[in-house]
């Protein structure tokens, strides 16, 4: 099982400027390279400052210009904003830029906030999705490519330039139904997992469903990968943890409000509300990959025994970057020697 590293880039209130969100984003990434995480991954969201990152490429080059060993990767471009053409030429541009460590994680979005405010009906979101990487597959391994399709149709068309990677940088998929796992096996894409709060039985369940329908679905020959983001928090105890599962009960609040469309945003700002079924201190770090290096360590055992590929920690919610900072080197530091690394680079 190999590590890698999710950077959210959050921003909760003014006291924190634009600024010291991207420069923090930076030194996590430099961290990762350091520490020895297979690759940093960048979020994509819009007009709020919860996860004030609207362009997850333009951060990951950043990221491969000041670092020498990690990958830089995206989680998630949301495919249904984009014109699929223009994407492909960004891709490359993108792998040529990092010299050829980029990871490319799509979906189809999640917060109806930003589909209303971008005027895109979500009913169509998994058709572009779809459309979109076809073109986009289509675009980095062909010249003089045309597409006919129901959202987006071209004639023969060559996009530059050329990724490094062949036949294109590793492409991984964000979804949650057995529809959407299907179809991500079925390409030959990997799985991009995000069950951030959920009990490790959510993980198991999950994991077992889509290794049954990989089974089923991938092309012969072909194993895709597994690769799952949960938020963790490594601490010198576990009551260290604990205390800092009420800034993951600050996320939550604002995720699920940007989610249902119910958040009340004021300056790009997410009010955290609280929401229904929310979970206790208590369990937040039951539930988590939470608490001193030797409890995180007991929890990823249960990760790796399963067969999880990529393990990807969200390590950016609390509100003190210090505290963030504090627990990668421990979860580096401590937890990561604990577990042998699987090799290779993707697919």
């Amino acid at each position: 099982m190999e590590f890698s590293l999710f950077v959210p880039c959050h921003r909760f209130d003014s006291a924190v400027s634009e600024s010291e969100v991207m420069g923090f984003a930076l030194r996590s990434a430099e961290m990762a390279d350091e520490a020895g995480f297979r690759t940093v991954w960048f979020p994509e969201h819009h007009m709020v400052q919860y996860i004030a990152c609207p362009s997850p490429l333009q951060l990951a080059v950043a990221a491969a210009q000041r670092t020498k060993r990690v990958r830089v990767g995206t989680a998630i471009i949301v495919l249904p904003y984009y014109d699929p053409r223009r994407l492909a030429g960004e891709i490359g541009m993108a792998d040529v830029l990092s010299e050829g460590r980029l990871e490319v994680g799509l979906g189809r979005g999640a917060f109806q906030y930003e589909f209303d405010r971008y005027g895109i009906d979500p009913s169509i979101g998994t058709a572009r999705l779809h459309e979109g990487m076809d073109v986009i597959e289509g675009l980095l391994t062909q010249e003089d490519f045309e597409y006919r399709g129901e959202t987006v149709s071209f004639g023969p068309s060559t996009s530059v330039p050329r990724p490094i990677q062949k036949p294109h940088p590793p492409i991984w998929i964000s979804g949650r139904n057995a529809e959407s796992m299907r179809w991500i096996a079925s390409r030959g894409y990997n799985q991009l997992a995000t069950p951030w709060r959920e009990p490790f039985s959510y993980v198991e369940e999950s994991y077992g469903q889509f290794a049954r329908i990989r089974d089923e679905a991938a092309p012969e020959g072909k194993r895709t990968k597994y690769g799952i983001s949960r938020m963790a928090f490594v601490g010198e105890t576990d009551g260290e943890a604990l205390d800092a599962m009420k800034d993951v009960a600050i996320n939550h609040r604002a995720f699920t409000r940007l989610f249902n469309n119910t958040a009340t945003v004021k300056g790009g700002f997410v009010q955290a509300d609280p929401v229904e079924n929310e979970y206790s201190d208590e369990k937040l770090l039951s539930n988590l990959v939470a608490g001193s290096p030797e409890t995180v360590v007991e929890k990823l055992k249960g990760y790796e025994a399963l067969g999880i590929d990529e393990f990807i920690m969200y390590a950016g919610f609390p509100l003190d970057h210090a505290k963030t900072t504090k627990s990668i080197r421990l979860f580096a530091e401590r937890v990561m020697p604990h577990f042998a690394k699987s090799g290779g680079k993707g697919s």
